[in-house]
C-alpha cells in the first residue's frame, strides 16, 4: 500500500478534528467516491484505517444518513468518524496540543455555548488527507505550526498575483536565498493548490463563481482563475474554503483593491461601497 498521489483536501485544526471527526469538502466527495465505490449509495458506510506517522488508526467512513426530503437537493455528506477516546483522537491531540490546549481553554471559558472557536492568528496548525492504493486506508499528514513558521519567511517576499499564477515549479527554485527545504515546501504546497483548484474547476463545470457563467464558451473554451480569499503568502491556508474560482476580470479587480470577503453573505465589499456577490459558493457553506 502507498500513496495514491492524489490530494483530497486540507483542513485547519478545530474541535471536531481533535475529537471526533472531520467532513470532507463536497467539491472533492466525487474524487472520493471514484476511490471508493461502497460508499456511492447515501446512508453507505466502512471501516478504514487512517495511516499517520506510518501508524495505522481505526476510523469510520460514513456518507450520512440525513432525512432527504427535508433537505430537497442537498449534496452528500461523508465524514471520517471516530470517537474521542479513539487512538487517532488521541494521536491527534499530542500532534497538535498546542492547538488543543487552546481550544480547551476556550471551551471552559464559554461553558455550554455551541459557538465555533477559531484559532488564533498566532496558531497555524493543520492537516492534509490523501488517497492510498488501498480503499480501506486513508492517509493524514500532520501540518503543526513550527511547519508553518518555516515557510513563512520565504511566502513573504512573494506577491500573491505572481504565487497564485505560477503553474510550474520553476519558478520556486530561481530563488536563490531560499533553503533547500523551503524550495521543496514551496513546490509542495503549489503542487496541492493545483489539485484543489482542479476539484473545485471541475466541482463547478469551469463556471466563474461570481457571474456563474463560462467565461469564453463562446469560442469553445473557458477561461477561469483561483483566488485564495485570505492571501496565500500571509495565511499558507489552502483550505478548499479559502479558495474560489472566478474570471481574470474579477481576479484582478479584486486583487487591486483588496476587499473584505464576507463569509456570512458571501460577497466581497469594496472601500467605495460596490458589493461584488457570489453566485455559486456550494463548497464554502461548512
Amino acid at each position: 500500500m502507498d500513496y495514491d498521489g492524489r490530494f483530497i483536501m486540507q483542513k485547519t485544526v478545530d474541535w471536531s478534528l481533535l475529537n471526533d471527526g472531520m467532513t470532507i469538502p463536497v467539491s472533492a466527495c466525487a474524487l472520493l467516491k471514484a476511490w471508493d465505490e461502497s460508499i456511492l449509495t447515501h446512508g453507505a458506510g466502512k471501516d478504514i484505517k487512517v495511516l499517520i506517522d506510518g501508524e495505522f488508526f481505526d476510523a469510520k467512513l460514513k456518507n450520512q444518513n440525513f432525512e432527504q426530503s427535508n433537505w430537497a437537493g442537498h449534496k452528500d455528506v461523508i465524514q471520517i468518524r471516530y470517537g474521542r477516546q479513539s487512538a487517532l483522537a488521541l494521536k491527534l491531540r499530542a500532534v497538535f496540543k498546542k492547538s488543543y490546549d487552546y481550544l480547551f481553554a476556550q471551551k471552559q471559558l464559554l461553558g455550554k455555548s455551541k459557538r465555533q472557536i477559531l484559532l488564533p492568528d498566532d496558531i497555524h496548525e493543520y492537516i492534509r488527507l490523501y488517497l492510498t492504493t488501498s480503499s480501506d486506508v486513508l492517509c493524514i499528514e500532520c501540518c503543526a505550526d513550527a511547519d508553518y513558521q518555516q515557510l513563512a519567511n520565504t511566502l513573504n517576499a512573494v506577491p500573491e498575483e505572481v504565487y497564485e499564477a505560477s503553474d510550474d515549479d520553476k519558478f520556486f527554485m530561481a530563488d536563490k536565498t531560499a533553503s533547500v527545504v523551503q524550495k521543496e515546501l514551496l513546490v509542495k504546497y503549489r503542487k496541492i493548490d493545483h489539485s484543489i483548484i482542479r476539484m473545485l474547476k471541475e466541482f463547478y463545470g469551469y463556471r466563474d463563481e461570481i457571474s456563474g457563467e463560462k467565461i469564453g464558451e463562446q469560442y469553445g473554451d473557458s477561461v477561469v482563475e483561483a483566488h485564495h480569499i485570505d492571501y496565500f503568502t500571509k495565511s499558507q491556508n489552502n483550505d478548499s474554503t479559502n479558495i474560489i474560482i472566478i474570471s481574470p476580470n474579477y481576479h484582478r479587480i479584486i486583487h487591486k483593491n483588496n476587499p473584505h470577503f464576507n463569509r456570512k453573505k458571501y460577497h466581497f465589499e469594496f472601500a467605495n461601497g460596490e458589493v461584488l456577490k457570489l453566485k455559486l459558493y456550494d463548497h464554502l457553506k461548512v
